[in-house]
């Protein structure tokens, strides 16, 4: 595909459009072993604990539909709390603002579960909020603050949301219902034989849906010759005459199919027998058509302009280069407000461009803050705002009582850009202190709070389209220059090769668009693509013509041989390898390989996209460990550094040597002059 554009922003979109006005029903000749019914959502993947005297968590669930309230509809909330804790500790549980339910807390109810029934309200179209608020009194406590670590309780991962799955069918809805496997799987399917270009638009949906999805587990990616039965819900993508299976007898009954340079989108109903499940087919007579115009479903601001049960696509976003300046809300991140109850922000991320010890990074912080922010008492505890940038951490003093707190107050943090020299991803998150009233009897600290503007501003270094080429440090880099990265990607169709190739998707630090990436055959690789991009190899490039011929550059050969034993890793024992250098048909680009006779490691990915020291070759041995050479980088950075020292000291000392012989002739020469002079003087 075409490799130009970096990432993010998008503008109009120009698309033409044809709405049904019913679902489409087809039959299917496979038999659905799940039929979707009452789906639970998770509340939390993990055990949350909501510490102290009083704390509260917000939860969300999203209906893609209106339900109505029966005895199926509940919310089940599972908890364990501290063994100290007295009346009147209590639970709460709020949803969409309103108190529903509270449950007493004692020694004897250390561990439990309530059920809460769902009403219509709860039920409607849209997002929903389950607030559990928690006020923990603990044995012995006398008119003091409660903040001990006695006084805790914690919400299980068993808790969930009982509230229907209805699908309306529409793309004004996706990724819904698709993301929604917490109880239903999703499998996006390709044509037994795809084309690259098929290959590539497949790969960057199932990326994209399974960074979506409730539980990314359930989320994979299959070819059309592995489908026996369905079970759960299917996203179909490829060009319409390379489906040859069950799917082509689906594409068959569709009333309308792509033609030249558009792609079809449709959300549909599959039925076998009474039983039903959804499915989405993203469709194009010609595989190139993916490029640009599949943008459409990988950005969010491009998704929530879909609309119908069916439509046909044929312009392609119109992408907006990056700017340096970019604020909280490019991080994810709305109107933040810290309270004593909830004085952690989450944690927000955006892509860093190449940084180096001169580049510049700030972040402008825009917040008010409570008029009783400051302690009363004197020699109280000051209140502290603290912004943590990569996990070092900012303080932003509170104290200034002159301020107007009805304005908006400022402050620039500048950040030290070796913090982030090693990172792929700006992480911004921020925490306050001294929130909470120390005083004994005193209940006024939920009063106190600090809002904190999304309009606050991170500037980053201009993007120069360096990218880094040497060590594995910010892949993401790769993806923000204009000419983006060239995949190669093995040419045999195995299962195994595309679960692969599905877990170096998976791992990238980035969400791809077309523009920045494109997918070849390593058969079809030509030194023309290689030349002005950075390559990532998936596989074994020593049955790749074009990288063989490289193969004495590369830094893992000794006479032209894989020689991991250089870096002190033990050959009879390494499954699978990666490694990056400067790309020998471009030193200014990258070149990532990582090489498998088997399967890839996720873990190993991971360790590539998101390093925690500086390394170029990374193995995973049969024990499931990864060992890295950042030993050697170490090694040798220090030798360069000793040699850089040396090179100076010899500098000096040659100097001086010159210095010294020159000052020597002219001493010879004035005690000559001065033996000739005094001969002359009679």
């Amino acid at each position: 595909m075409k490799p130009y554009l970096p990432y993010l922003l998008s503008s109009f979109l120009i698309l033409s459009t044809t709405s049904v006005q019913a679902a489409t029903e087809l039959r299917s000749s496979l038999s659905i072993d799940s039929e979707n019914g009452e789906g639970e959502r998770i509340l939390t993947t993990e055990d949350d604990v909501l510490p102290g005297e009083t704390s509260a968590r917000t939860y969300t669930y999203t209906m893609v539909g209106d339900e109505q309230a029966n005895s199926s509809k509940y919310l089940s909330l599972d908890w364990l709390h501290s063994e100290l804790l007295i009346p009147p500790s209590a639970l709460t549980i709020d949803i969409d603002g309103e108190p529903i339910k509270s449950v007493a807390l004692t020694k004897k109810s250390s561990q439990g579960n309530v059920k809460v029934p769902l009403q219509n309200k709860h039920l409607t179209k849209g997002t929903h909020e389950v607030t559990v608020r928690f006020t923990g009194i603990i044995e012995g406590r006398m008119c003091d603050t409660g903040n001990t670590s006695g006084s805790w309780l914690t919400v299980r991962p068993s808790s969930f949301v009982a509230a229907g799955n209805k699908a309306e069918l529409s793309l004004k809805d996706y990724p819904n219902p698709f993301t929604q496997t917490t109880s239903q799987k999703l499998t996006v399917v390709l044509p037994s034989s795809p084309s690259a270009a098929s290959i590539e638009a497949g790969l960057l949906l199932y990326r994209q849906l399974k960074g979506d999805a409730a539980d990314s587990d359930n989320v994979s990616l299959q070819y059309e010759q592995q489908l026996k039965s369905l079970d759960g819900r299917y996203v179909f993508v490829g060009q319409t005459d390379s489906f040859t299976g069950p799917v082509k007898n689906f594409i068959q009954e569709l009333n309308e199919r792509p033609t030249g340079d558009e792609i079809l989108l449709e959300q549909v109903r599959l039925v076998n027998n009474g039983t039903s499940t959804e499915a989405m087919f993203v469709l194009a007579e010609n595989a190139d058509a993916f490029e640009g115009t599949l943008d459409h479903l990988l950005l969010v601001p491009q998704r929530q302009q879909l609309n119908g049960e069916r439509l046909t696509l044929t312009s392609a976003p119109v992408m907006q280069k990056n700017d340096n300046i970019v604020d909280l809300r490019a991080l994810g991140a709305s109107d933040l407000m810290l309270s004593g109850s909830q004085a952690v922000s989450p944690n927000y991320f955006y892509p860093l461009p190449v940084i180096d010890k001169q580049s510049q990074v700030k972040l402008d912080l825009r917040f008010k803050a409570s008029e009783n922010l400051v302690p009363e008492q004197e020699g109280g505890l000051p209140p502290e705002l603290i912004a943590l940038i990569n996990g070092v951490p900012h303080s932003i003093p509170l104290t200034d009582t002159e301020e107007d707190h009805s304005e908006w107050q400022q402050h620039t943090i500048q950040v030290d850009a070796s913090t982030l020299q090693k990172s792929s991803f700006l992480d911004v998150s921020f925490e306050a202190n001294g929130l909470r009233s120390e005083a004994p009897c005193n209940a006024s600290d939920l009063d106190r709070w600090i809002f904190i503007s999304s309009e606050s501003q991170v500037t980053l270094p201009t993007n120069n389209g360096q990218a880094n080429n040497e060590v594995f440090s910010n892949m993401a880099s790769l993806f923000a220059t204009d000419s983006g990265v060239l995949f190669v990607i093995p040419d045999d169709m195995s299962e195994q090769s595309l679960q692969n190739m599905a877990s170096v998707m998976n791992g990238l630090p980035v969400t791809p668009l077309t523009g920045q990436v494109e997918f070849v055959r390593s058969s079809q690789v030509t030194e023309e693509m290689v030349t002005n991009r950075s390559v990532f190899f998936i596989g074994n490039p020593e049955q790749s013509p074009l990288f063989n011929e490289q193969k004495k550059d590369w830094i893992v050969t000794t006479d032209n041989q894989i020689d991991l034993s250089q870096y002190g890793f033990v050959p009879e024992t390494s499954s699978e390898y990666a490694w990056i250098q400067p790309s020998p048909w471009n030193d200014e680009k990258a070149m990532i390989v990582v090489s498998t006779q088997n399967s890839i490691d996720s873990t190993l990915i991971e360790t590539l996209a998101f390093p925690n020291e500086t390394f170029s070759v990374a193995v995973k041995n049969q024990n499931g460990a990864i060992f890295t050479n950042s030993s050697s980088i170490a090694n040798e950075l220090s030798n360069n550094q000793a040699t850089s020292n040396d090179e100076s000291s010899t500098s000096i000392d040659s100097t001086w040597y010159f210095v010294g012989f020159i000052v020597l002739i002219v001493f010879i020469i004035a005690i000559l002059f001065y033996m000739r002079r005094n001969k002359k003087t009679p």
